[in-house]
């Protein structure tokens, strides 16, 4: 009657190397009930992840929790669920793991990820719980309902690693339009003519590349080579549109004085 039973899945982003895991924990007699609470489900990020790691992160952090539950609430038989490879051969690989110290045979170092490999033995001392593999992403009509549980957890981590992501979109967007706003800028270039030519750009590399190309405006390609005489920071692009548009309306001998050339 006190039996737990703990799922755990995750959700990997390999480009970003980030993930979420997520578990739940039910009483081991809710398994044939339909599971419905998504709320119990609890969710967690991880940064500078793999999937073999993220797998057995999630699992450490789901059995920690467990761990750190009053002893009373902890007398049952722990039964953890998963549908990662590597966590449920991980005790078949204890004996051999252990005598080698987590020392890797062909290259003579630590094992990657050996300190979770630890630290998963020392709680399975501690708490004597059975892995159970699931089988992931079955045909809704093969699924059991231990497999429809699961389910849900993995379904869970998906959508969090999703909103993630689009948070991490969003803030790498307006960090990029913080950057183009703050290099705004009014450039000056002398022409072959000895002409002036005023423009605004937000990357100066980028735009004199674009002129020396010819790809500028139609007046600098006829009078090339030129030269930047002038750059003045500007806030943003709407106050570079309006120096840029005060500058051009002046005389050269006023150009002159007021750019200081």
């Amino acid at each position: 009657m006190n039996d737990i039973a703990i799922f755990t899945d995750v959700s990997l982003d390999p480009g970003r190397k980030i993930g979420v895991g997520a578990y739940l924990i039910l009483p081991a007699a809710l398994l044939t009930e339909k599971f419905k609470d998504i709320d119990r489900i609890k969710m967690r990020r991880f940064e500078d992840t793999s999937s073999v790691k993220l797998e057995v992160q999630t699992v450490l952090w789901a059995l920690e929790e467990y761990h750190n539950r009053p002893k009373l609430s902890r007398r049952g038989k722990l039964y953890l669920y998963t549908d990662s490879q590597c966590v449920s051969g991980l005790l078949k690989r204890s004996a051999g793991l252990l005598a080698s110290n987590f020392i890797s045979k062909n290259t003579k170092q630590s094992l990657r990820n050996s300190e979770f490999y630890r630290a998963f033995y020392e709680l399975h001392d501690e708490l004597g719980f059975e892995v159970i593999k699931v089988k992931g992403h079955s045909k809704a009509s093969l699924k059991n309902n231990t497999q429809c549980i699961f389910s849900f957890v993995d379904k869970e981590a998906r959508k969090a690693l999703r909103e993630w992501a689009k948070e991490l979109s969003s803030a790498a967007k307006d960090l990029k339009q913080k950057v183009q706003n703050k290099n705004w800028c009014v450039y000056v270039l002398r022409c072959s003519n000895d002409y002036f030519y005023i423009g605004i750009t937000n990357d100066i590399k980028r735009r004199l590349k674009e002129h020396e190309l010819g790809r500028g405006s139609k007046f600098v390609r006829s009078w090339r080579p030129f030269e930047l005489i002038k750059t003045i920071p500007c806030e943003n692009g709407g106050e570079a549109r309006k120096l840029e548009y005060s500058l051009k309306r002046l005389t050269r001998k006023k150009k002159i004085e007021v750019l200081g050339l």
